[in-house]
């Protein structure tokens, strides 16, 4: 359900972008982070994909976005 959710979030930004793209796989990176009772700020990584998307799908696009963050005159959406 998490899984659609995202899907149609991340669909609708494309479609309001006007571009025609149409998201095929996705995988969603974050840093996050909560202030625990002591007072200590706790800083996670966390990344989310389909559960039916395959692993190699997956690692593909992680793989990509680090080669687009490493040089973004490529190609951008």
């Amino acid at each position: 359900m998490a899984d659609d959710y995202l899907r149609e979030a991340i669909q609708k930004l494309l479609n309001e972008s006007g571009d025609g793209w149409s998201l095929t796989q996705f995988v969603v990176a974050m840093g996050l982070e909560q202030l625990n009772s002591d007072g200590t700020v706790e800083s996670v990584v966390w990344y989310h994909a389909p559960e039916n998307q395959p692993h190699w799908q997956t690692g593909a696009l992680l793989d990509r976005a680090l080669e687009l963050h490493e040089d973004p005159d490529e190609e951008e959406l």
